[in-house]
C-alpha cells in the first residue's frame, strides 16, 4: 500500500473547496437539507479514506473521484428507494408559476440586478448570504467562518434575506 503524500492542510483545503459544490449536487438531487448534508458527509468520508490509503495522490483526480463517488451514492440511494430521478415538463413548471428567462440577456440582467442589490447590503449580510445561499454551506461551517454561534448565523441570515428583499422591492425588481 502506498503512503498518502497529501498534507493535512491540503486535505482541509480540498474539503473547504469541494464541500459546498458536493452539497449543492446532493441537495439538487434529493431536495432535503438534512439528507443532502448526510450524503455529502458520506461522500467526503469515502474520498478522505481513499486519500489516506494512498489511492489518490494527484489533485487533478481528486475532484473527478469526488463527484463519481457522489453520483454513485445517489444511484445507490435511488436503487434503495426504487425510483429514478423525476422529470417535470416545462408546462408543469409554468403551471406552478415558474417563468424561465427567455433570453440569455435576461439571465445576465437578473444577475446584475442581484449583484447591485447585494452591494447595498452591509458586509455581514453579504457574507452570510454568500456563504449560506450562494455557496450552500451548512450553518455550522458559516458559524466557524464568521466566528459566531449557529443561532446568530440563522438570525443574521433571516435579517439579510429580509434586507435583500427590501432593496429589491425599493428598486422595483420584486413585488409581493
Amino acid at each position: 500500500m502506498r503512503q498518502c503524500t497529501c498534507t493535512e492542510k491540503q486535505v482541509n483545503s480540498w474539503v473547504e473547496e469541494l464541500w459546498p459544490r458536493v452539497y449543492r449536487f446532493f441537495y439538487y438531487k434529493v431536495q432535503n437539507r438534512e439528507e443532502a448534508e448526510e450524503l455529502t458527509q458520506e461522500a467526503m468520508d469515502r474520498v478522505y479514506r481513499k486519500i489516506k490509503s494512498g489511492s489518490i495522490n494527484e489533485a487533478e483526480k481528486l475532484q473527478a473521484y469526488t463527484f463519481i463517488t457522489a453520483r454513485n451514492l445517489i444511484t445507490d440511494l435511488w436503487r434503495k428507494r426504487g425510483r429514478r430521478p423525476s422529470t417535470v415538463s416545462m408546462e408543469e413548471l409554468h403551471d406552478r408559476g415558474w417563468d424561465p428567462p427567455q433570453q440569455p440577456r435576461e439571465i445576465i440582467e437578473e444577475k446584475i440586478m442581484i449583484q447591485q442589490a447585494m452591494a447595498q447590503l452591509s458586509p455581514e449580510h453579504r457574507q452570510v448570504l454568500t456563504l449560506r445561499i450562494i455557496e450552500g454551506r451548512p450553518v455550522e461551517s458559516v458559524a466557524r467562518a464568521m466566528r459566531r454561534s449557529t443561532g446568530a448565523v440563522r438570525s443574521l441570515q433571516f435579517r439579510a434575506v429580509r434586507a435583500l428583499k427590501e432593496v429589491l422591492e425599493e428598486g422595483g425588481y420584486f413585488h409581493v
